[in-house]
């Protein structure tokens, strides 16, 4: 069932990993982060593709975020093995070897816009939605997923977009450089596809380089073990408070959630 929820096809030197839930939206299951992470963790010494190109099925939503309902078929010693999975799945776009290009139609929310935002290039219709919204529902996003929208928007923008928890549209987010193109949708396949070919062209070897160049250079931003558990000790005192309860309550009812600070 996993590989089912996403598509894999290899063309000349490009690979199309499509994630095919469009009737939840393309969102994110346990297997599905796995999945996406090991077949990327694949293409690293797969000489046949020089360039990946990530997307959703359908043109209603690139990834609409998180979709934990339902049984985990996962095996705790894989999940042991591989850690968090939207860890893994980020972790292997940013380390793949090959550049990556997120291809976005509608909506990139929540956990769809943190893998956006781990890609290479986003090339977005004109229809794209992106933004991460938790504080909405009482809670805080993830630290790695935090970093790595200001490694590209930088603070001053990352912290508006993570304090209002508010969806930008594809302008706006070209604007601040949250996306590299912006085109209308019916163009969106073809400008991505042209970009991806332009960039096979080049010596796969300095391409890979460069890629490794850009991770070393942004190394230097990213947080210490000692930083990252003391966030998550942050981030576990408000999930367990009366607010985050709030929140979730507040969003399954599809109601203005009620906030008293505790």
């Amino acid at each position: 069932m996993a590989e089912e929820m996403l598509f894999v096809e290899k063309g000349e030197y490009i690979c199309t990993l499509a994630i095919n839930r469009p009737e939840r939206r393309n969102a994110l299951t346990v297997e599905l982060m796995y999945r996406l992470g090991d077949v990327l963790c694949a293409l690293k010494d797969d000489a046949d593709v020089r360039v990946v190109v990530l997307r959703g099925v359908g043109e209603k939503a690139f990834c609409a975020g998180m979709d934990l309902r339902g049984e985990i078929t996962i095996s705790e010693d894989e999940m042991a093995q591989k850690g968090n999975p939207l860890d893994y799945a980020r972790g292997s776009i940013i380390t793949c070897t090959k550049p990556v290009i997120a291809m976005i139609y509608g909506a990139a929310v929540g956990a769809g816009c943190d893998l956006a935002a781990a890609c290479d290039i986003r090339v977005a219709a004109d229809t794209a939605r992106m933004g991460i919204n938790p504080v909405k529902m009482g809670s805080v996003y993830w630290p790695v997923g935090t970093q790595c929208l200001v490694n590209i928007v930088g603070v001053a923008w990352a912290k508006e977009l993570f304090f209002t928890g508010r969806f930008i549209n594809a302008q706006l987010a070209k604007e601040i450089g949250l996306v590299n193109h912006v085109v209308p949708a019916e163009e969106l396949l073809a400008k991505t596809y042209a970009l991806a070919q332009e960039i096979a062209e080049n010596g796969p070897l300095a391409v890979s380089a460069t890629k490794a160049i850009f991770n070393k250079l942004l190394k230097q931003r990213r947080m210490s073990a000692e930083d990252e558990a003391e966030m998550m000790a942050l981030i576990n005192k408000v999930e367990s408070g009366e607010d985050r309860k709030e929140g979730m309550i507040a969003f399954i009812e599809k109601r203005k959630p009620d906030f008293k600070g505790r």
